[in-house]
């Protein structure tokens, strides 16, 4: 425990001066490849870690988001905005007559409805939203699609016809 207070040996400290810090825009284009590459699979606590230690790029949680944002892959997760649309949509559908239930994709990718109701009682619970709520002032989300699912075979309806001719 006493070592705890200890100053840092030189060689720590020398090698917190040879990291790099972006100061500017340009400053991140280097890393660019590789930063996206890593983030395709890794959290961005993971990447910034990986950077630091391997790269000796340092760079703060924020700078790092605005990168993100800048270069579109700030892509990984769901904002809010993004659920809140989904929720205006699935709403009205649900709303017709008769009811549509509702398939959502973003960016590429199928939305889990466990992942838009768990979203929707959040917000609910924070006051987010209302149950009554339509959701009008919601803006549209570019890469948002949906669509009405087919619906699921079912098992009992899977009875085929035999295709064999009887003569009598």
């Amino acid at each position: 425990m006493a070592d705890y207070y200890m100053p840092r040996p030189a060689q720590h400290r020398s090698q917190e001066s040879s990291m790099y810090r972006p100061t500017k825009a340009e400053d991140w284009e280097p890393y660019r490849d590789i930063i996206a590459q890593l983030y395709t699979t890794m959290k961005l606590k993971d990447v910034m870690l990986e950077m630091q230690m391997i790269h000796h790029f340092k760079a703060t949680e924020k700078q790092y988001k605005t990168q993100l944002k800048k270069w579109n892959l700030d892509t990984k997760y769901i904002k809010a905005s993004e659920y809140m649309a989904m929720i205006k949509t699935k709403r009205q559908r649900e709303s017709e007559n008769p009811p549509k239930q509702t398939r959502f994709t973003l960016r590429g990718r199928t939305v889990d409805p466990k992942d838009i109701t768990r979203f929707e009682k959040r917000a609910l619970k924070k006051g987010m939203i209302k149950p009554e709520d339509q959701l009008y002032d919601q803006e549209p989300i570019e890469d948002l699609k949906f669509d009405t699912p087919s619906p699921e075979p079912s098992h009992y309806h899977s009875y085929v016809q035999p295709s064999a001719q009887y003569t009598y």
